[in-house]
């Protein structure tokens, strides 16, 4: 996951396709217009065997909000080894 923030932040839609399933994708992308500077800040393990993963990210300069947000995503397992971002949970 420190992957994904990497790539969202660089904007880097290659990179995010190798951690993300399309509608986790497409989500980051409307993600954009609330959140920059994604971090993870912890996973954890679910008993389904997927994680909860948070992140914190900062706001535009055009929101005029001050502070940080965060960021909620189920990571599962991907058909290659690694993990792929499958659902934005909530994002504030």
């Amino acid at each position: 996951m420190r992957y994904l923030a990497a790539a969202y932040n660089r904007n880097d839609t290659p990179a995010l396709k190798k951690v993300t399933n399309a509608s986790a994708r497409a989500a980051l992308i409307a993600m954009r217009q609330e959140a920059t500077n994604l971090q993870l800040t912890s996973c954890s393990r679910r008993a389904a065997g997927d994680y909860t993963c948070e992140f914190r990210h900062g706001y535009p300069e055009g929101l005029h909000r001050s502070g940080r947000g965060h960021a909620t995503f189920l990571a599962a397992p991907a058909d290659k080894p690694g993990w792929y971002m499958t659902v934005l949970i909530d994002c504030g």
